[in-house]
């Protein structure tokens, strides 16, 4: 028998409530890692090391992490979540587009 012939799952009885199931729990992705994306492009600028903890400490829902340098000023980079900071995902001075990834947070439960 070929892969083409037959597939594992074909005959695979399933009613329509196992299937919901499934379905429902596939859906479900507990994934701890949340992104800081970019208000908007520009060159940004990560915070000083006062104001952005360190690389595994925690940074807070508001806190500031940066800022954008766009035409006419700046836009500030605020975490929406509560997390330990893994890692900034850009160099301070890149130029970034709107609602590129900055850093990365794994989040508190």
């Amino acid at each position: 028998m070929t892969a083409l012939e037959s597939h594992p799952l074909e005959n695979v009885d399933f009613d329509l409530d196992q299937a919901d199931v499934l379905a429902a729990s596939a859906e479900e992705v507990h994934m701890p890692e949340r992104l800081i994306a970019a208000p908007a492009a520009g060159v940004f600028h990560a915070a000083p090391p006062e104001v952005v903890t360190a690389e595994g400490e925690i940074v807070h829902a508001g806190q500031t992490v940066g800022s954008i340098e766009v035409t006419g000023g700046t836009v500030t980079v605020i975490s929406a979540h509560t997390g330990f900071l893994m890692g900034l995902l850009a160099l301070p001075g890149e130029r970034v587009r709107a609602e590129q990834p900055l850093a990365w947070l794994r989040v508190v439960a």
